[in-house]
């Protein structure tokens, strides 16, 4: 059977979400280049997300066969928070890497398996979406390519760090279940389940594509895939706890010891996302009234399936990614799923014929906001001036004699100091010692106190003690960018 003739409206629309597809894509290699870039200026270690020099020292320890998951009230202090299959998946392409180039190479190499596995997420999710839209392919790439390409993944896309990969792997176990529950059932679920242990790998939060997964097959009536689905999921789970050790265990299951609940940040995460998907919100809620009003009858198939798996994606996903969102530190990262649930219901409700004029002007405002941050007038799209300002310290802070200490956690990756053990303090470190917890040496003040360090780094309004070591036998030296060199007594700066 021959398509419908298309309208005016319907042109238009396709062509905006064209349009918005190729400003998404055109924001994601300029946002690719820009990273490679600040990567060269020295140090190269400008951050594209919070903490990635976390990351960066945890897939270094990867690549050369150490501990991952070592105590971080050892020294150097330094915490592991995500789950093995980060580590363990990037130590492959990154070591090769290395073994031309250097650990120097590492953020570089990372980065890039970051920006592989966004493109691989955008590509299940157009084949999902196209699916469901089978004439409207450029609608179903408009969409896939907003959610992650868009304002919100940014420059998450880009980044040392698991979220992207664990949502590509998310993305592409709902893409195989949703798509192939009808088909070839066991082949769908055991495919699903086999995705989604490795988005749980990746991160250990990633779960709540899992939980719209069983419910959307409870939904269907599929007591016997849910079961599949749910069982499945456990073992892999309970395999993992048990076969990674006692260090792992501790790790996984203390990661969200310290975390503070902060409704103020969590409102801030929720304004943040909600700006930064207004276009996918706008189309959903007015498309989704205008279907409620006309009493609109669907046939049941693939678009169906997404607009269920969107809804009851929402319903799980909104109140738990903004419990997350309100703990200390917290970004709206946490929403990443959810976005692919509202792209989902947004592909099932364009699927029942709805008005071209409504789809046009969410894609329209898409386009619009893409455009605004590829010509650089909202958000950032260079990290040339942060990695400036830290190639300016690194000109002060290396030539001074090591061991040695920097309160700027980049500075104290292993390969800018061979002869110090990598301090890339965790981020509860801080809170931690408030706290009282015991740590190996008394932490960074008992070494500065026994002296162990030659050299410190410090910020430039530091007293007479730093994280309650006495700094009387160092001698203050250069300052730079609002820190200070303090260099022990009996060893005076080169």
């Amino acid at each position: 059977m021959r398509a419908p003739p298309r309208d005016a409206w319907q042109r238009a629309a396709t062509l905006m979400a064209l349009i918005c597809a190729f400003l998404s894509a055109g924001v994601f290699v300029r946002r690719g280049l820009a990273a490679w870039e600040a990567a060269g200026v020295a140090p190269g270690l400008a951050i594209t997300s919070g903490c990635e020099e976390e990351s960066f020292l945890s897939v270094w320890r990867a690549v050369h066969h150490q501990e991952a998951y070592a105590d971080a009230a050892h020294v150097p202090y330094a915490a592991t928070y995500f789950n093995w299959l980060f580590y363990a998946g990037y130590a492959v392409p990154v070591r090769s890497a290395v073994n031309r180039w250097g650990d120097a190479i590492i953020p570089r190499a990372g980065r890039i398996v970051t920006a592989v596995s966004a493109l691989l997420g955008t590509s299940a999710l157009f084949w999902l979406l196209w699916r469901a839209l089978p004439q409207e392919a450029g609608l179903a790439a408009g969409l896939a390519a907003f959610a992650f390409g868009g304002p919100l993944v940014g420059w998450w896309a880009h980044t040392l760090r698991p979220d992207v990969c664990a949502l590509a792997a998310e993305t592409a176990a709902l893409a195989v279940l949703v798509a192939g529950w009808r088909q070839r059932p066991g082949v769908a679920v055991l495919g699903a389940t086999l995705l989604f242990f490795a988005a749980w790998s990746c991160k250990q939060t990633n779960v709540l594509g899992l939980g719209t997964a069983l419910l959307f097959l409870l939904g269907r009536r599929q007591w016997r895939l849910a079961s599949i689905l749910m069982l499945g999921s456990v073992c892999l789970w309970g395999g993992t706890l048990l076969a990674l050790g006692p260090d792992y265990r501790a790790s996984l299951l203390s990661s969200g010891r310290n975390s503070v609940f902060i409704l103020g940040e969590g409102l801030a995460n929720l304004r943040d996302m909600l700006q930064k998907t207004a276009p996918f919100w706008l189309m959903g809620i007015l498309l989704g009234c205008r279907r409620a009003r006309a009493s609109v009858t669907t046939p049941a198939g693939l678009p169906a399936d997404l607009r269920l798996l969107g809804l009851l994606g929402l319903l799980v996903a909104m109140p738990a990614a903004f419990a997350a969102g309100c703990k200390l530190g917290a970004y709206s990262n946490y929403y990443f799923t959810p976005m692919v649930m509202l792209t989902c219901l947004v592909a099932g409700l364009i699927a029942i014929g709805s008005p071209s004029r409504l789809v046009f002007a969410g894609f329209t405002l898409a386009a619009g906001m893409q455009l605004l941050v590829a010509v650089a007038r909202v958000g950032q799209m260079s990290q040339l001036p942060q990695a400036a300002g830290l190639a300016e310290i690194w000109a002060v802070w290396q030539p001074e004699p090591e061991p040695r200490f920097a309160a700027v956690n980049a500075l104290n990756l292993p390969w800018l100091n061979p002869g110090s053990p990598p301090f890339v303090l965790a981020y509860n470190y801080g809170s931690d010692r408030a706290a009282g917890r015991s740590f190996e040496a008394d932490g960074i003040g008992g070494l500065i106190r026994t002296g162990y360090f030659r050299s410190l780094l410090l910020p430039a309004a530091t007293g007479q003690a730093y994280d309650g070591g006495d700094l009387r036998q160092y001698t203050r030296g250069r300052s730079v960018k609002g820190l200070t060199v303090f260099n022990r007594d009996d060893h005076p700066p080169p």
